[in-house]
């Protein structure tokens, strides 16, 4: 796994964005507060908080898996808080029920400032995401990596919904997981209710799209250098 290890240089360039990207959305959130008076939106710091969760749990994770650490405790203990915690990220999506025209600030600032948060939410997500597809690629292969990362998308967007629409919380499932899963399965029966599934199918369309263009993204460099090896 040592030869997969992404460059230092570029780990920390993407994380300083996201810093940077993290500061801008708290800003707004400030500066609302100024003018408006009022602390609405404040809310938004804690659930950035929770989508910084699982970058941080997929940077320890990747971490020792370049570092082939044989503590497998600690990397399943890892592995298992980026899983609850994943959906935190594309959850501030949905965060735009929040938006309202709300005098005296202007509709478009609030509009501006959810979807600051919300892009920095889905990127914070899909590096995370990234990074564990990348272990699970090196240890399996390309297929099971993709296979993995669909699964992951697919269940964060059920994640989503519970969290919006039945305001559970990721620890839920650490407190009491018997009765969470046995819940889970109930709510995604379709037979109980579509609308889940409904919503669960059109949030994994929305986030595959986006982790194929940030995929992409990240792969222009090298096939570029592909390109420019190849003998003409």
């Amino acid at each position: 796994m040592n030869e997969r290890l992404i460059p230092v240089r570029q780990t920390w360039a993407a994380i300083l964005a996201l810093v940077l990207a993290s500061l801008l959305s708290c800003a707004l959130v400030v500066v609302r507060a100024f003018y408006s008076g009022t602390t609405a939106h404040v809310f938004f710091f804690w659930n950035l908080f929770l989508a910084w969760v699982p970058l941080a749990a997929a940077l320890l994770f990747y971490g020792l898996a370049a570092r082939q650490s044989p503590r497998w405790t600690l990397m399943l203990a890892v592995a298992i808080v980026w899983f609850l915690f994943f959906p935190n990220a594309p959850y501030i999506v949905t965060d735009i029920v929040h938006l309202h025209e709300i005098p005296p600030v202007p509709y478009w600032y609030d509009l501006i400032t959810i979807m600051a948060f919300a892009q920095t939410g889905l990127f914070l997500g899909y590096l995370s995401l990234y990074l564990m597809q990348e272990v699970a690629r090196a240890w399996l292969g390309r297929w099971i990596g993709w296979l993995f990362a669909l699964a992951m998308l697919g269940l964060s967007a059920f994640g989503v919904y519970l969290g919006r629409f039945l305001r559970w919380n990721s620890w839920d499932a650490l407190v009491d997981p018997f009765n969470t899963v046995l819940d889970a399965a109930r709510v995604a029966n379709p037979w109980n209710d579509v609308r889940p599934l409904a919503f669960s199918m059109t949030f994994f369309a929305f986030s595959l799209v986006c982790y194929l263009i940030l995929y992409s993204f990240v792969h222009l460099h090298g096939w570029v250098q592909k390109a420019s090896a190849r003998p003409v």
